[in-house]
């Protein structure tokens, strides 16, 4: 028996890393999957290594985009389960180099896609008895990143929306719980993209990940997911408003500015 059989879910950013973990994943553990991205072929090929998914191409700044895809899910399913807001993307600038068009096409991405998932699940949620949604922040929402400040900011808003949206269900027993993931490093694209930026815009920038630091390595996309299972399943109904930090305690070393 899987942890989520019988389960709807819908997983943004699943062409690749995190979100293909996440989907394959889920689909082991017994979900009925919508996978969305923009990248339509990625997204595909995930589709297809997990029995019984569907890909939706979706830019998940798109609001209309979001009331369609929860109506198809509604369609076929009757109901849905699960969102985990995962897409995202970073763009290096610190906070006198981050242009106005980088910070906002992080903040459609990063913050208003998890707001517009949000305010369109949590109907259709209400419709099933129930739900759990899954924000994808980063540990750059706890800490200061000065090469991706942007990218902390907008990080740190979805911190704090998941709460608003945790205590709204609470406080009007909706039965739904929302919690954040706040990842480390995690080897996926996104990462390695990551340092390519940073070599051309900021070859001399201190690498995030530092040498001497004895828990210094990066995540297989797999590691995070499991936390994200566990948070969408049941066996955390106990669960709600949290931040779960993903990190192999990067966090618990005290950070060291240069003199």
């Amino acid at each position: 028996m899987g942890r989520l059989d019988g389960k709807v879910a819908i997983v943004t950013g699943a062409a690749k890393g995190l979100g293909r973990a996440e989907a394959v994943l889920f689909g082991r553990e017994g979900a009925r999957l919508f996978l969305t991205d923009v990248d339509a072929a990625g997204g595909r090929e995930t589709a297809a290594m997990v029995p019984g998914a569907e890909f939706v191409e979706h830019d998940v700044r798109d609001e209309a985009g979001w009331a369609r895809l929860v109506e198809t899910v509604l369609a076929r399913h009757g109901r849905l389960d699960i969102l985990i807001n995962n897409a995202g993307i970073l763009r290096i600038g610190d906070p006198v180099t981050l242009t106005l068009e980088d910070w906002r096409e992080m903040a459609g991405v990063n913050i208003e896609s998890v707001i517009l998932g949000c305010k369109h699940a949590i109907p259709a949620m209400i419709r099933s008895g129930g739900g759990a949604i899954v924000n994808t922040a980063s540990i750059g929402a706890e800490r200061g990143l000065p090469f991706a400040a942007g990218y902390c900011g907008s990080k740190g808003a979805v911190r704090s929306y998941t709460k608003s949206v945790a205590v709204y269900c609470a406080e009007n027993r909706l039965n739904i719980r929302c919690n954040v993931v706040h990842p480390g490093g995690i080897n996926t694209p996104l990462q390695d993209g990551m340092y390519a930026e940073l070599a051309e815009k900021a070859p001399r920038m201190r690498m995030p990940v530092a040498g001497e630091i004895p828990t210094a390595r990066y995540a297989d996309p797999e590691q995070i997911a499991r936390a994200v299972l566990f948070l969408a399943s049941d066996e955390a109904d106990y669960v709600n408003g949290a931040e779960f930090i993903v990190d192999n305690g990067a966090l618990a070393f005290a950070g060291v500015v240069p003199g």
